[in-house]
C-alpha cells in the first residue's frame, strides 16, 4: 500500500529548556488508511498532529505529505491536502452563518462563486446540516458544531482528515454519531483519516494504532495486538477497552477467558456461546 504521509526522525521543543515534546518520531501512513494515535495528556500526539500540518515548526527531521516535503515554502501546498478539526470547534468558526462557515475553505481557494454554491450546499446535506445552514454556529450543540467544522472540510475535498481530540468534548451519543459520520465519509471520499485521541474504544475503530509516550512512538501495531497488552496499557497512562476490561473482572471469577483481543460484536458472541453450552 501506497504512502501518502512519511514521518522521520521528528523532534520538536516548545522551549530550548523543556524536554523535547517529540523526540525522534518516525513513521508512515497508508492511503486510505485510519490511523489512532493514542498516548496520555501530555505524551506529544497533538503535538505531532499540529507538525504534520505545519502549524508548528519542528526542529529536526522531515514530514512529507502525498510527495510534497513539507517546508515553509511549500506549507500551503501540504496544507492543501489536509483537512484538520480540532477539540474545541468554537475555535474555528469564522461565518455568521453554518453556510458562511462551510464556504470560508473554498473562499480562501478563491473558488468561483457558481462552483462554490453547490458544494456548500452538498457538503452540508452530506453531514445532515441543511436546515441549520442560517443559524449562528455558537447556537449549535456540540455535536452540531463538529458536524459544521466536518462539513467545511467536506467542501474542500483534501486527501486527508486530521481529528485532532475532535470527540473529546462531546456525550458519548454524539461520539459514535461523529465516528460514524467521519465512517461514511471516508469511505465515499476515499480519506485517509489519522485520529488523535485518548480515548480507546474510538482507537478500537482504525486500522492500525500509533503509541506515543513522552513524545516517543513506542508501540506500532494493529489494534488487536495493541489492546491484547491488557492491563499494560494503564502502565502506559491509557485506558483499558470494554471488553479488555470485562475479560480482567471474569478472569477474577475464575472464568477462563479468550487471550485475544476481542471486539465487543465478538465478545458479546463468545459469551452466548460460552452461556449456551454451561
Amino acid at each position: 500500500m501506497a504512502n501518502i504521509i512519511e514521518v522521520k526522525h521528528l523532534s520538536y521543543k516548545y522551549d530550548e529548556n523543556q524536554r523535547p515534546a517529540l523526540k525522534d518520531v518516525s513513521f508512515d501512513v497508508h492511503a486510505g488508511e485510519w490511523l489512532a494515535i493514542v498516548g496520555h495528556n501530555g505524551s506529544g500526539k497533538s503535538t505531532l498532529a499540529k507538525s504534520l500540518d505545519g502549524l508548528l515548526p519542528f526542529t529536526e527531521g522531515t514530514v512529507t505529505v502525498d510527495g510534497i516535503q513539507l517546508t515553509p515554502e511549500t506549507v500551503w501546498d501540504v496544507r492543501s491536502k489536509i483537512g484538520m478539526i480540532f477539540q474545541n470547534p468554537d475555535n474555528q468558526f469564522v461565518g455568521a452563518t453554518v453556510e458562511d462557515d462551510v464556504a470560508f475553505g473554498l473562499e480562501n481557494r478563491q473558488i468561483p462563486r457558481a462552483d462554490m454554491l453547490p458544494r456548500v450546499q452538498a457538503a452540508m446535506e452530506e453531514v445532515g446540516m441543511s436546515e441549520f445552514a442560517q443559524r449562528e454556529p455558537s447556537s449549535l450543540s456540540g455535536g452540531q458544531k463538529q458536524r459544521v467544522a466536518l462539513a467545511g472540510i467536506v467542501a474542500i475535498a483534501p486527501d486527508i482528515l486530521i481529528l485532532d481530540e475532535a470527540t473529546s468534548m462531546l456525550d458519548p451519543q454524539g461520539r459514535s454519531d461523529m465516528l460514524k459520520l467521519v465512517r461514511q465519509l471516508r469511505s465515499s471520499q476515499q480519506l485517509t483519516v489519522i485520529s488523535i485521541t485518548h480515548d480507546i474504544d474510538e482507537a478500537a475503530g482504525a486500522d492500525r494504532i500509533l503509541v506515543i509516550d513522552d513524545g516517543q512512538l513506542i508501540e506500532e501495531a494493529q489494534p488487536a495486538t495493541i489492546f491484547a497488552r491488557g492491563e499494560r496499557l494503564v502502565d502506559m497512562g491509557l485506558d483499558l477497552p470494554f471488553t479488555a476490561k470485562l475479560k480482567i473482572a471474569l478472569q477474577k471469577r475464575g472464568v477462563t477467558v479468550p487471550t485475544a483481543y476481542q471486539t465487543t460484536a465478538e465478545m458479546e458472541e463468545w459469551l452466548w456461546q460460552s452461556l449456551s453450552n454451561t
